[in-house]
């Protein structure tokens, strides 16, 4: 059996080092607490309370991990996770990533260690699949909603994201725009693919070239948008898009006030679409035009999973679930030209 001395060892740091990141009791240098959690994974590491059976009290606690915490699409998954969780009698912990891996491991870590009898990811990554793998094949429980991990055996709820963008660039088309922008977000979503994607197939469908330049990432954050925004509409005419479709309604604010900055009007001479269809877009100084997405029937899904999955450890079959989006129609595509 792994114990903490062998990660020591192979991480080339201290006992106690490995302690204060197991615990997360203690600030760790960035570079030391990286080489400690790649030894643990390596090590299949779990701590032998666990690893004894001799816990028999669960915690009756689930971790909800995040992506970004300021991002205002994320608390209606929070909430309805809660709001299921405490009927069951749980409670529930938000760890933020910020899309870093050592903060999910970090996450995957209390599992392990007895802290909470679940997790539910919402910023799962490719580059987090080995771990996944690893965390689910030592019996653990893990969900996985709003970004999905292809190919991996895990319950997961997301949405039509493919779908969603699709009838976007369609929208954007049928209203009379041949040059239409897409901005992507992180590398290694799914999120990013699926509506990548998406937006891919209905150009090519409409018989509608693709500049490399209408693919540059906002990154789904608002200064990133803004930047890259600026950055589409100072292109020779030829290539300036009429239209862009963001990945995110946060990103798409950046492409309204860049737009406003620049001295072009929205929706006279720029169309402009998000995703999540947050509260603020809807209000009336916005007014986007976005895509839905069924955030807290999301979480509550993926809850639902999660919690029958503690009371059925053995059971074999996982669920993909996928939920409908809608187009909401509002301001800032103007009319068909």
């Amino acid at each position: 059996m792994t114990t903490i001395k062998d990660i020591a060892q192979k991480s080339k740091v201290s006992v106690a080092t490995v302690s204060y990141v197991l615990n997360n009791t203690r600030w760790v240098h960035e570079e030391k607490r990286k080489r400690v959690l790649e030894a643990i994974s390596e090590l299949n590491y779990v701590p032998n309370a666990v690893a004894r059976g001799l816990r028999v009290q669960k915690s009756k606690a689930i971790s909800f991990v995040v992506s970004d915490i300021t991002n205002p699409f994320y608390p209606d998954l929070a909430k309805a996770c809660e709001d299921l969780a405490q009927t069951k009698g749980f409670t529930i912990n938000i760890l933020n990533t910020d899309d870093k891996p050592d903060r999910t491991q970090l996450a995957l870590n209390q599992v392990r260690e007895g802290k909470v009898d679940g997790i539910i990811v919402t910023s799962a990554l490719e580059q987090d699949r080995e771990h996944f793998q690893k965390f689910m094949e030592q019996g653990y429980v893990i969900v996985l909603a709003n970004r999905f991990i292809k190919g991996l055996q895990v319950d997961s709820v997301v949405a039509d994201n493919f779908s969603g963008a699709v009838m976007a660039t369609n929208h954007l088309y049928q209203l009379g725009h041949r040059k239409i922008a897409f901005m992507p977000g992180i590398i290694g979503s799914s999120i990013t693919e699926s509506r990548l994607n998406g937006y891919l197939k209905a150009m090519e469908d409409a018989g509608l070239t693709i500049y490399p330049e209408w693919l540059t990432s906002g990154e789904a954050r608002y200064s990133g948008s803004y930047n890259t925004t600026k950055f589409l509409l100072g292109l020779p005419e030829e290539k300036r898009p009429t239209a862009i479709l963001s990945l995110t309604d946060i990103g798409a604010l950046g492409v309204l006030d860049a737009a406003t900055d620049l001295g072009i009007s929205v929706p006279d001479d720029l169309a402009v679409i998000g995703f999540d269809d947050l509260f603020i877009s809807g209000t009336r100084s916005i007014q986007l035009t976005t895509v839905s997405i069924p955030r807290y029937e999301m979480g509550n899904l993926a809850t639902s999973l999660l919690l029958e999955r503690l009371e059925k450890s053995g059971k074999p079959e996982f669920q993909e679930i996928v939920l409908p989006v809608e187009l909401i129609v509002r301001k800032t595509c103007g009319k068909q030209k």
